[in-house]
């Protein structure tokens, strides 16, 4: 096992980063409702957004967005004419409609990625899916996840959105709360036990900002993302890497955050929702093959819901984002900022009561917390 700190000179840009973190935190999630795409024409901005005092941030597992929206009427979706070779020979495969609502995915750790990448010819998925290689070029719509497209067409969808790291679910989930991984990609690395670098909840405890990381008990991912253990608030796992934080765990005020996902329905229902919250999935909620699409975005929708029906909906924004691509097609080369991304474009969804509706927003961004892409 290993301890991660990270190179000195991201932990010091991180560190630096910290004091403007929540205010680039709030700045980034606005800016998701109020910038237009650099080649249409800006509606105006709707009124309300200062009333926004809640972030929920929802991470689902493994999809990518043409998975999902490649489709969607005004999304930068698949182009016509694609046909992504078969690395075993045969005939190339075209996107083509999935109604299955559980799939098998690819392999999708830092070699897959970079091997679907392809140096940007976004070809070679197939090879990290051996056992059935055209599930991963299949596609989803309204007829699979029809609560999704309905709020993409009642809210925002994010066509730009990428991971922050061309590797798996960890790596993913450490970027989402402190925009780096302490070098740990997961190719050939000792598994960590311990970061010490920088995470965002530090400034928020420091700031005075009520936070809560609501974890639903359960299995963690797939045997893809490593080895399958049971889940809750206080374990350190893939999808919470929070309890190896030192600074998080030996905090009783910090670590008493960490709650279990049940909390978060009674919160919305009471109208105590703190300022920021991440809500995670177990594997059964998750999307992560070989679990249910459909089953995940009935649990995403329960939790929709109960920040729609409570009385902290007309100051809330919802994030819902999709922490990697999970092997699955999509044909957007990633801009390349570092040695480490960004990663395979994945869905993002703003929904909010000041969401500009049926907007599709077409501005680059990254899973981190200071920063757009």
């Amino acid at each position: 096992m290993a301890d991660v700190c990270g190179d000195s000179e991201r932990a010091n840009s991180s560190a630096r980063s910290w004091l403007f973190l929540l205010p680039v935190l709030v700045l980034v999630s606005l800016s998701l409702l109020t910038r237009p795409a650099v080649f249409a024409e800006a509606p105006a901005p709707p009124p309300g957004l200062e009333k926004i005092e809640h972030f929920v941030f929802i991470m689902q597992e493994n999809r990518s967005f043409d998975s999902y929206f490649g489709t969607y009427p005004g999304a930068e979706g698949i182009p016509p004419g694609v046909c992504v070779p078969n690395p075993a020979g045969g005939p190339c495969v075209t996107p083509y409609h999935d109604p299955n609502v559980v799939n098998q995915g690819g392999d999708h750790d830092w070699d897959n990625a970079l091997a679907s990448i392809d140096g940007g010819q976004m070809d070679g998925f197939i090879a990290g899916s051996a056992d059935k290689p055209g599930d991963v070029i299949g596609w989803h719509d309204f007829r699979e996840i029809p609560n999704y497209w309905s709020y993409a067409q009642l809210y925002v969808l994010q066509d730009r959105l990428f991971e922050s790291i061309t590797s798996y679910s960890l790596p993913a989930h450490l970027y989402m709360l402190a925009a780096q991984s302490g070098g740990y990609i997961g190719d050939g690395q000792a598994y960590p036990d311990s970061f010490t670098f920088p995470e965002i909840t530090e400034l928020l405890g420091t700031g005075k900002i009520d936070w809560k990381y609501y974890v639903n008990s359960g299995k963690t991912p797939g045997f893809s993302d490593g080895v399958d253990t049971d889940q809750d608030e206080k374990v350190f796992t893939h999808w919470n890497p929070l309890p190896a934080f030192p600074a998080v765990k030996n905090d009783p005020n910090q670590f008493g955050r960490l709650v279990n996902a049940n909390q978060f329905y009674t919160d919305a229902k009471n109208g105590t929702l703190p300022q920021v919250s991440w809500v995670i999935p177990n594997a059964t909620q998750s999307e992560h093959p070989p679990n249910s699409v459909r089953a995940g975005m009935s649990y995403v929708t329960g939790l929709v819901n109960a920040v729609m029906q409570g009385p902290n909906w007309n100051s809330s924004a919802i994030f819902i984002s999709w922490d990697d691509w999970g092997g699955f097609y999509d044909h957007v080369t990633p801009p390349k900022v570092d040695k480490y991304g960004l990663g395979i474009r994945v869905p993002g969804l703003v929904i909010s009561p000041y969401a500009r509706q049926g907007y599709v927003h077409h501005k680059t961004y990254r899973l981190i917390p200071s920063s757009p892409g």
